[in-house]
């Protein structure tokens, strides 16, 4: 039982790779991608970088992308997750692309720790961005919210809510909502 059931996990995550990598990616264009007009105290104009307050398209997609392959990380026959020992030692792993509060929850979800090392909950893969579909982005406080309606065979339909946030000079997820 335990072999069909690591064999389904492969597979499923197989195929989900292969999915994500043969869809092809679409990009945005917006004519202010590059510079937006804004006023000075002072009330002269001045240009700045739009990458300070908007995320790109292809920022946006390496985030989620590097999140899902964080997630799901290599495991023996028994779950044992090969690449780290702790739950603490896999949150580090994330430090530079998600928030320890946005990841925390799946974590503690997707992973058990033992005396012996850590261990991945033999489960699918959670409802994820899709860099194939729409989606909609609103800026709010320094924040930009990503918001895409998906559907498919395991979750149905459903609408996930990304929140990214320059944090250092580096976007990060900070919130991920599921509806």
């Amino acid at each position: 039982m335990k072999k069909f059931i690591t064999m389904f996990t492969v597979l499923v995550l197989f195929s989900f790779a292969v999915v994500t990598m043969s869809q092809t990616s679409t990009e945005k264009t917006y004519a202010e991608e590059n510079q937006v007009n804004t006023e000075e105290v002072t009330g002269e104009k001045q240009n700045v970088s739009n990458e300070q307050k908007e995320i790109s398209h292809d920022k946006i997609v390496a985030l989620t992308d590097k999140f899902m392959e964080l997630l799901v990380q290599d495991i023996d026959d028994q779950y044992k997750v090969i690449n780290y020992q702790t739950k603490e030692e896999l949150m580090k792993a994330f430090e530079p692309y998600v928030t320890k509060e946005a990841v925390q929850p799946y974590i503690d979800y997707y992973y058990e720790e033992e005396k012996n090392g850590l261990y991945i909950v033999p489960t699918e893969t959670p409802p994820w961005f899709d860099k194939s579909n729409d989606y909609e982005k609103q800026t709010k406080d320094n924040q930009v919210i990503v918001t895409q309606q998906n559907q498919n065979a395991l979750y149905g339909e459903y609408t996930i809510s990304l929140t990214f946030e320059k944090i250092n000079d580096q976007w990060k997820i900070v919130n991920i909502s599921n509806q």
